[in-house]
């Protein structure tokens, strides 16, 4: 039964991945053409050119995530692990992600090392950054921390909002699972970010879990094997 499920998350990723794939071309001409019809529109019909312009971007960020997604589930078992210097790695998402403006700070000594697929670690870290960012950004100081515990690293993004309902602090992690259904995607995006977290980690040979924080906030945590002594 175990080898007849994992066959069938599988083959559910791989045809999320095949779908996404397919979408990529359609989307990327569309993008294209409306950068067109712009520079040749009639000046009154550009606010409906720029509504045209969201959508097919939003659809892009779709396509994009869902390959992301499906990328690291379906190559995990194939994945390199190579040391990864935590401190340099959070510090360049940080600067990306922020733009420099110093919304989020590390605590991370710059000698710490991670087995991980670069990558992916990247893009874990990224998504949970904007994640913050969005929920959280203006409740107060959100941080990253990391040290090695039990020969393990431990990861954590922290921050000072509203945090999570108990029922829900594992089903984030689900794809395309959000906290509030009624949200829309300018404010709860498309329910992907977590789940790539979530399939990033598993890829590293790693775990991630959160947990509310004492007396407001959501804590992070992702935990990967330490550098090989």
């Amino acid at each position: 039964m175990a080898e007849q499920l994992r066959r069938f998350v599988h083959g559910q990723k791989r045809f999320l991945g095949d779908i996404a794939h397919e979408l990529s071309s359609p989307v990327a001409r569309l993008q294209f053409a409306s950068s067109i019809l712009e520079l040749k529109a009639d000046p009154a019909l550009l606010p409906h050119v720029t509504q045209v312009q969201q959508e097919v971007a939003h659809m892009s960020a779709l396509v994009n995530e869902l390959l992301a997604f499906t990328k690291a589930g379906l190559q995990s078992a194939t994945v390199k692990l190579v040391p990864v210097a935590v401190g340099e790695l959070v510090e360049r998402v940080i600067y990306l992600e922020t733009a420099g403006q110093g919304q989020v700070t590390a605590v991370i000594d710059p000698a710490l090392v991670v087995q991980a697929q670069p990558e992916y670690l990247t893009r874990a870290v990224a998504n949970l950054v904007r994640n913050a960012i969005r929920y959280a950004g203006p409740a107060g100081p959100i941080t990253i921390s990391a040290e090695r515990e039990a020969g393990e690293v431990a990861i954590r993004v922290m921050d000072c909002g509203p945090g999570l309902p108990v029922d829900q602090l594992e089903k984030v992690f689900e794809p395309f699972h959000r906290v509030e259904a009624s949200r829309g995607a300018e404010s709860g995006g498309v329910g992907l970010g977590l789940a790539i977290v979530k399939s990033c980690v598993e890829a590293c040979g790693g775990k991630v879990t959160c947990r509310n924080r004492i007396p407001v906030g959501l804590e992070v945590e992702m935990r990967f094997a330490g550098p090989l002594d």
